[in-house]
């Protein structure tokens, strides 16, 4: 965009915010505005025509399968006003230009597997799933990936030339918002978090303009953007660094149920002496699936081989998966984008340790789990990721040995919501931390009083001046949320 757009784009929203009376800075309230049910026939007509893609609202025919996030349920649902599909960056700058003229809360997705549901609001929601062009430089080693793009499709692109993004371990989520979050997967502990991996950025922010972000051109805001979430404006494209990832040995092992505790034990005591180029989820449930390990591991066969024979004898495997295939593989076929089932939900908490206390809870919940409950321990925290300074990102969470818990329901009917949601909230209330808790930002599912800080931790100030800058306003609330300070 030349200067004289931005100014004209400027010089728009001053005059839409003088027409919609003072800001207030306070987190929740900001401005008094007209109703978001009242907005002009001849605006909605005026603001389709600007863009290149689409705009759906409320009497559409489309309306209910694009309201819809990952994580569908009573606490989540939300019926947006208009719901923008873009096609291009110009449509987000039209999207948050509509939005703040006519006093809208604004939502950004791709992916949408927020477990808030995020993604989704009463206001705008800006759906950027429709942008999902991958460019790979293959001498490079980076990646150039526009915000709609799945991780698994960046696996897959990047894969073609024996290449590996360092992005979430389901395929299914968007790889620009588990960059934002930090991002732990596969690769975690041989090349750090996602956002670790991220060189560059273009941004739109809220007072529209569309920034170049990298280490020589808005640094500060780089660093934010590494962890900080969705807190200052809408990332419509990155670069990152991919690495050379060929033949991994990864897949599934089965254990019956009865065994969990001397897995959950064996899991422990294995994942404390990993290596680097180790890692492996653990996943319980009371029904046919039982309890299994899935695991990727990107080193030498003999050592593979070694930890495969581990976890064979720790107890007998009802079932057994694992081989030999490219790491792209682990994407899968792409998402049909199509839910499944009805509603979702699920609860994330992150410990320091996988402790005694904590396996007794998980397995005394278990034990008195709905059939459809999964209990997952994920993310176990090694390697390169804890190698790095808990500043030297927005993403803080660097403690070697912590775990992230999380806990996901599914249901059809939507009566059972009643009984299933506060058996939910119960079993993360009974695994939480006392004292000292911390959120992982991409499994955050509470908020409350102090909860900005336990995603940040010492990085929360820092990020607070940076949000002065870039959106005083709350433009962008709908996430991990950096509230500005007033005045």
């Amino acid at each position: 965009m030349n200067l004289h757009g931005r100014q004209n784009r400027r010089q728009f929203i001053k005059q839409a915010l003088a027409t919609t009376g003072t800001l207030a800075v306070a987190t929740g309230c900001r401005r008094q505005v007209p109703d978001r049910n009242h907005i002009e026939p001849d605006a909605l007509t005026t603001f389709g025509a600007q863009l290149k893609g689409r705009l759906v609202l409320p009497t559409d025919s489309g309306y209910e399968s694009a309201r819809r996030v990952y994580f569908w349920n009573p606490k989540t649902e939300r019926r947006p006003a208009l719901v923008v599909r873009c096609a291009h960056t110009d449509d987000v700058l039209h999207a948050v230009e509509f939005a703040e003229r006519h006093g809208l809360e604004v939502a950004v997705r791709a992916g949408g597997h927020s477990p808030m549901g995020w993604g989704t609001s009463n206001g705008l929601v800006i759906d950027l799933s429709g942008m999902k062009q991958v460019t790979i430089a293959p001498a490079e080693r980076t990646g150039r990936i526009e915000a709609g793009a799945l991780s698994g499709d960046v696996m897959r692109m990047a894969g073609r030339h024996g290449l590996a993004p360092v992005l979430g371990q389901f395929a299914g989520v968007g790889a620009a918002g588990v960059t934002l979050g930090g991002g732990l997967g596969w690769l975690s502990g041989l090349y750090g978090a996602a956002c670790d991996n991220l060189l560059s950025a273009r941004v739109v922010t809220a007072d529209g303009r569309t920034l170049s972000v990298d280490a020589e051109s808005n640094p500060e805001l780089l660093w934010a953007l590494r962890g900080g979430g969705g807190n200052f404006g809408v990332m419509t494209s990155f670069d990152c660094r991919l690495h050379s990832v060929g033949i991994v040995t990864s897949g599934d092992i089965h254990y019956p149920v009865q065994d969990a505790r001397t897995v959950l034990r064996f899991f422990r005591n294995l994942m404390a002496e990993a290596p680097d180029s180790f890692q492996a989820t653990l996943n319980l449930t009371r029904g046919d699936r039982g309890v299994w390990v899935s695991l990727c591991h990107t080193g030498e066969m003999s050592e593979a081989e070694r930890l495969l024979r581990s976890f064979r004898a720790a107890a007998t495997p009802a079932k057994d998966t694992v081989r030999r295939q490219e790491f792209a593989e682990l994407a899968g076929r792409p998402p049909t984008g199509t839910p499944d089932v009805s509603f979702r939900c699920v609860a994330g908490i992150y410990r320091e340790e996988l402790s005694d206390a904590v396996i007794d809870i998980t397995l005394d919940r278990l034990s008195q789990a709905p059939v459809s409950a999964v209990f997952g321990i994920s993310h176990y925290m090694h390697g390169e990721v804890c190698r790095v300074a808990p500043d030297s990102t927005a993403f803080s969470l660097r403690q070697r040995g912590a775990i992230h818990i999380r806990i996901g329901l599914d249901w059809q009917d939507s009566v059972a919501a009643e009984r299933l949601m506060p058996w939910v909230d119960e079993a993360c209330g009974l695994l939480r931390p006392t004292v000292g808790e911390r959120i992982y930002a991409n499994y955050q599912s509470f908020e409350g009083k102090g909860s900005a800080q336990a995603v940040f931790g010492g990085n929360h100030s820092r990020l607070v001046t940076i949000k002065n800058k870039y959106d005083p306003t709350n433009v962008f609330r709908r996430n991990s949320n950096i509230a500005p300070t007033p005045g």
